[in-house]
């Protein structure tokens, strides 16, 4: 422990890595069983439908961009801010169900405060959706195709509020969501 505490003083990262450890661990228990956590973001998501949706069933290109105020790894050790961008295709989108059966999903490319990025496959994505009371966990799950993490999967879930969906209507159609989402790298089993 007293090497820690001399890596931590030399290097100048004391609280910070102290609380990273802290947090990997119980990040790498609470993912996947066998799968083990390689990194983090957490921050806001933010997505704008085009044309805005209705009740009346059209295609909707969902630009969704991500802004992670903080995103971590302990190997290689990184701290940083990023941001990711992706764009999906709902087709026969409506108030009532969003994201179909026959939505396509675009690959999400991460940019690193560091310069380095993170490409989440689209194709084969899966997105799940969970009714929490008050709002919903829309979570997608997809492969690292390339970057850093290459290899593991990527599992976003945004909490967006029923309150920004409710007024959904031909009268005030739903134009952007935004909620808060996290966004855990994990190892393939």
């Amino acid at each position: 422990m007293k090497t820690l505490q001399a890596i931590q003083g030399v290097c100048g990262l004391g609280k910070w890595l102290g609380k990273l450890v802290v947090a990997g661990l119980l990040l790498a228990g609470a993912g996947q069983a066998s799968a083990a956590n390689l990194g983090t973001c957490t921050g806001t998501i933010t997505t704008t439908y085009d044309p805005p949706i209705t009740t009346v069933a059209q295609d909707v290109t969902a630009t969704i961009v991500s802004n992670y105020v903080l995103c971590s790894s302990l190997v290689p050790l990184f701290v940083g801010t990023g941001t990711g961008v992706a764009v999906n295709e709902f087709k026969g989108a409506t108030c009532a169900q969003i994201v179909t059966p026959t939505s396509t999903f675009g690959d999400k490319t991460i940019t690193y405060s560091g310069g380095d990025t993170t490409t989440l496959a689209g194709s084969g994505a899966t997105v799940a959706r969970v009714d929490l009371g008050t709002s919903f966990a829309v979570t997608r799950t997809s492969a690292v195709t390339a970057g850093r993490f290459a290899g593991g999967n990527g599992v976003e879930t945004a909490i967006v509020l029923k309150t920004s969906l409710a007024s959904c209507s031909d009268l005030t159609p739903l134009a952007q969501t935004t909620g808060a989402t996290t966004l855990e790298f994990v190892s393939v089993p």
